[in-house]
């Protein structure tokens, strides 16, 4: 009678894990997918691509993040069906069919060698000096008497096109020539916390990736989220999803955008120290 009971209990939950599977997997979506762009945005997708897989187990999606100007060139051209951009579309990129929708909010931090910098809190126009290789010592804004490094970030991305258009041109200033070039912000926190007297910036998502970096305030306002949201930190963005056309309905693309505009969408978005649209 046991042995009955048992099986009648394991066909029941046979048929509940199937009836679950196929409710869950209702839109049918398999195959392979390939998104790409800004390395900010990297780690929203990448942890919103796993929740989502667990759901349409038949689906692959890759994420090449090389920056938000090679992901709006990628979806422009087909090479993404989705791209991830941390900047705002160029006139140039609307007309050729690109749109954005905003899935976080995110600010762009100053940071520095948290070891050798004694500083915490730079001027914007300081700081717009730094990074125009006006100012190349830090006596020159009260810190120790040492050269100032600078890091930069490459062309295509979309936290650099930020943090020029709030900072540099603000100013009135140009980057200068002279510093180093890193093409990640993974890469750039790595950078400035192991390069002793060097100052970089990344997006708040990054800030606490390297205990060798602290971010400082720029104008005494620290770059936290509640600054940004009240819009007294000078250096804040949205960060977006690129596509051409239209998301159509009951396109696995559509359906990945309502997931990180979701509710589950936008704790990812939390976790992974970023700001939720809500």
């Amino acid at each position: 009678m046991k042995k009955i009971s048992l099986v009648i209990l394991l066909f029941c939950t046979g048929l509940f894990v199937f009836a679950a599977g196929s409710q869950e997997n209702k839109a049918g979506f398999s195959g392979d997918y390939a998104f790409g762009g800004s390395t900010t945005v990297e780690p929203i997708v990448l942890a919103a691509i796993e929740e989502f897989t667990e759901v349409y187990p038949d689906v692959r999606i890759s994420y090449d993040s090389q920056g938000s100007s090679v992901g709006v060139k990628g979806v422009l051209s087909g090479i993404y069906s989705l791209g991830g951009a941390s900047r705002e579309l160029k006139s140039s990129e609307t007309e050729s069919g690109a749109k954005s929708i905003a899935i976080a909010l995110d600010g762009v931090a100053v940071i520095v060698n948290k070891e050798s910098v004694n500083l915490d809190n730079l001027t914007l126009e300081d700081t717009a000096k730094i990074f125009a290789g006006e100012i190349t010592n830090w006596k020159e804004v009260g810190g120790a008497d040492s050269m100032i490094v600078v890091f930069n970030r490459d062309e295509a991305s979309g936290t650099r096109d930020c943090f020029n258009g709030s900072v540099i041109k603000m100013m009135k200033k140009k980057f200068t020539n002279a510093a180093a070039i890193v093409t990640s912000n993974g890469d750039m926190v790595s950078k400035v916390g192991s390069t002793p007297n060097a100052i970089g910036y990344c997006g708040f998502g990054y800030i606490s990736k390297n205990p060798g970096t602290k971010a400082i305030s720029v104008n005494t306002v620290l770059p936290e989220m509640p600054n940004v949201l009240n819009k007294t930190y000078p250096v804040s963005r949205q960060l977006n999803i690129v596509y051409k056309g239209t998301l159509a309905e009951g396109s696995l693309e559509k359906a990945f955008v309502d997931y990180l505009l979701s509710k589950d969408g936008q704790i990812i978005v939390k976790e992974e120290k970023f700001i939720p649209l809500n």
